[in-house]
């Protein structure tokens, strides 16, 4: 049986971090920070200035990240 890999989203700035808690799909944290960057929902108002990230739950290895807008 093939094992899914699950991720998380991460939100940085130079004063801080704060994770989502998520252990869902890539797609699934993808489309989340693209349906909610540049809004002012959950973390992405806090993290203005900063950068939101896609994290492997097991890894932590960073595989996706862009600025929060």
């Amino acid at each position: 049986m093939k094992q899914t890999r699950k991720f998380d989203v991460v939100f940085n700035d130079s004063l801080d971090s704060s994770c989502k808690g998520f252990s869902e799909s890539y797609e699934y944290c993808l489309d989340y920070i693209k349906a909610y960057n540049g809004t002012s929902y959950s973390y992405f108002e806090d993290y203005k200035g900063g950068t939101v990230s896609i994290v492997d739950s097991e890894t932590r290895e960073e595989v996706y990240s862009e600025p929060v807008k």
